[in-house]
Parts: C-alpha cells; structure tokens; sequence
C-alpha cells in the first residue's frame, strides 16, 4: 500500500486527494498546508465535489516536519508555482516520489533543477499534464498513433474562461508568482500539441491584454518544418455567463475530429459521423493512476518525461512574449 502525502490543500490539493483515495493500493496518510484547513472549502473552474473526510489522516502545516514524521512513498505537490521547484527538491532530496502539479516551474532554469534533484536522488518526479490523460484528447494520441486516420493536417485547440476569480488579491493574480494566462492556462493545449506533434520550430503568439495590463487572451501558431497547421487558444476575457470551456477541432487526412467541451463526435471520409467509446473518468483520474503504476514498478507505456514537462514551460513562455 502506497503511502501518499498532499502537499497544497486548495482545489487542486483536493482534487488530488480525492483521486489518490479512490486508487485500490494507495492511501493518504497526511496532508499539509500552511494554512487551517477547510474540508468543506471549493473554488476551481471544473466543479467543485463534495467535503473532504480528513479522518485519520495526519495534518501538517509545515513540510519538513511531514517528511521527517511521515514515512511517505510519495507526495503530490499542489501548491502556488512559484514553490514548485523548492518543495520538489525538498521532497526529492527526502527520498520521495513526486507528482508535481503543472506547470513545472516559472523558468526553464527552475525545471532544469527539478530533472537534476530527482535524477540524483534516483526518484521519480512527473508533472501533472492532466490533459495528456483526458479521454477526449488521449483519443486523439492513439488514432495518430496508429494511423487510423492518417497525419494530422491541422489542429485547432481552445480553453476559454472567465477571469480567474477565485484568485484575486493572491498570488495567482501576480505573474511573477504565477506565470499568467501562458503558464497556467495556455500551456495545457502547448503541452498536449508537443506530446501529439513534438517541438515545434518556433511560436507565433499574438496577445490582448485585460484592463489591468495582464495579459488574458492569448493565441500562438505552432510551426513545424512542412505543416500541420496548428493553433492553440486561450483565454480569460469571456463574459461571467460563459464559465469555462476546453475544446479542439483536429483533421487527418481521412477524418475530423471534433470535441466541444461536452462530447467527442468523428466525421469520417466514409461512412456516417460516430461518437467513439471512451474510457470513464477524467484526466485527473488517469493521471494519478498513471503515476501510482510507474511508482509501484507497474512500468506502464511512458505517456510523460520531465524533460517534454520542461518544454512545454518554454515554449509557453516564449508564446507570452509581445
């Protein structure tokens, strides 16, 4: 039985700790923050679940002192960005796995850090890209893959939303802190693009600012030597009756593929338009389950690398640029 620790208790801590729970051969044993803990408390933009049952579980408001008391296999960090990289070197440096939450880190430098601790401590550190194990967008991988429908001609991807309420006056309404709209947001269809289509050459970003000067709309061509033709979008300017939406259009070269938030629908050159089986669950469910196999020595297909974690930082940071 895995024991896990939570590090971070707001939305995604929660997430976190929900989905750990319900894995068969893992178990939180303790949890930190440094500040009380609500079990009742929500917030995010993809819902909110039900009241935490912290029954048991071993509560911490300072991290050395869990790692010192725990004996911990692994630590979820979930955590403002910019402690990233000191807390998962910290817990590296303690002998412990981490599931570090996206994006890896504010620089590439930071990132680089990361990859140097874990590979020194001889453990695992991933980076939690949920998108890369969301059943729509997983479904997109495994067509490419096997070339059902051919190479990807082009690619639209979008994450719209209203602007991110549930952090103003914190640090997440300060880019030094937080990276923005590119690395909190943008990065998510940045990331998946590489894990479908690797590195592109180069970025195009273009960028609208919101009333305060941040950016909150960003849009980035991805160039790669003799197309597809692919864009990401993302934004924080949609009205507060929009809430918040992740979609894609993809075309191969023998089909069309189109997701609007809710459901995955096929157009193929033959035959009638279809709506594929999916996996249930979600991307933070798949995630976690990826990363409590590779910790166990389950050795699954590797869907994600520190090092593609770190790219995905970079290229978002240089479609930020204007």
């Amino acid at each position: 039985m895995l024991r896990i620790g939570i590090i971070g208790m707001g939305f995604m801590g929660r997430m976190h700790f929900r989905n750990w729970q319900s894995q068969q051969h893992a178990r939180v044993t303790a949890v930190c923050d440094a500040q009380p803990i609500n079990p009742a408390a929500t917030g995010g933009n993809l819902g909110t679940g039900d009241a935490l049952n912290l029954d048991g579980i071993a509560i911490y408001q300072d991290v050395a002192d869990m790692l010192e008391k725990e004996q911990l296999d692994a630590v979820s960090i979930t955590l403002p960005t910019f402690l990233h990289k000191a807390i998962s070197i910290q817990c590296l440096e303690a002998g412990v796995h981490v599931l570090c939450e996206k994006p890896m880190a504010l620089t590439v430098e930071d990132c680089d850090s990361m990859i140097a601790a874990a590979s020194n401590a001889g453990n695992h550190l991933m980076v939690a890209h949920c998108i890369r194990f969301w059943p729509e967008y997983a479904w997109i991988k495994e067509v490419l893959s096997d070339q059902r429908y051919g190479n990807i001609l082009a690619a639209d991807l979008s994450r719209l939303s209203i602007p991110p309420g549930w952090g103003a006056g914190s640090w997440f309404t300060d880019t030094a802190k937080s990276g923005g709209i590119a690395l909190d947001l943008h990065i998510h269809d940045i990331d998946f693009l590489q894990y479908l289509l690797g590195v592109p050459v180069r970025v195009h970003p273009m960028v609208a600012c919101m009333d305060n000067g941040i950016a909150g709309h960003l849009v980035t061509q991805l160039e790669y030597p003799g197309g597809p033709v692919v864009c990401a979008t993302a934004s924080w300017m949609m009205p507060p009756s929009f809430g918040f939406r992740m979609a894609y259009q993809v075309t191969f070269e023998r089909a069309h593929a189109e997701f609007d938030g809710k459901s995955l629908t096929v157009y193929p050159d033959k035959g009638e338009p279809f709506i594929p089986d999916l996996p249930q669950g979600d991307g933070y469910q798949g995630e976690i389950r990826y990363f409590c196999d590779l910790i166990s020595g389950s050795h699954p297909e590797i869907v994600i690398t520190p090092e593609e974690a770190r790219e995905s930082v970079r290229i978002s940071l240089e479609a930020a640029q204007r």
